[in-house]
């Protein structure tokens, strides 16, 4: 079975903020552990209007998830993922943010978030009307299981090894609460 992912028509918004991704699944894979909780989701994150609200944030937000999200880049950049430059290489792994064929796992209840430089450049943002997103295709297979990550994963050459690095400079907003 082929679809071509082009012809997707992605909705969003139109209270506030970014949608959960949910909006975005092609094919879900039915059979979790729960009821209502799919095995896996096939999702892609195509040029489409981002929140029209104003005021809003426009990337995701920081979160945790009780799936694992494996998301990887077709082309393009990703917009919640643009990473920090080193060199006029922008293939280089170990420059940040999301290259064609690239891609990051999530296990269940691991945060994350956009990068430092997306999260600022969103902040600035005044959001006072519609930007359509035409910079890239991105997918995401979300699972209610568990994954293991290969020895080779783990051992890769061309694995970003400072992922974490591209939360530097964020500070928490929220005060911990006491143990």
């Amino acid at each position: 079975y082929k679809y071509d992912l082009r012809r997707f028509c992605a909705i969003n918004s139109v209270t506030y903020d970014h949608p959960d991704p949910s909006i975005y699944t092609v094919l879900t894979a039915r059979g979790g552990d729960e009821e209502g909780t799919a095995l896996a989701d096939f999702v892609i994150f195509p040029p489409r209007v981002m929140a029209t609200d104003e005021n809003t944030f426009r990337p995701p937000w920081f979160h945790r998830n009780v799936m694992t999200e494996f998301m990887g880049l077709i082309h393009g950049e990703y917009d919640a993922k643009k990473g920090k430059k080193i060199g006029d290489d922008a293939t280089d792994a170990s420059s940040g943010g999301f290259v064609p064929g690239g891609a990051s796992l999530h296990p269940i209840m691991t945060p994350h978030g956009p990068d430092a430089e997306s999260y600022f450049a969103n902040v600035e943002n005044p959001c006072d009307g519609p930007v359509k997103f035409e910079g890239g295709l991105a997918f995401m297979f979300e699972s209610s299981a568990m994954c293991r990550v290969s020895r080779y994963a783990l051992e890769c050459e061309h694995r970003e090894v400072d992922y974490a690095s591209c939360w530097d400079g964020l500070v928490g907003t929220f005060p911990r609460p006491h143990a």
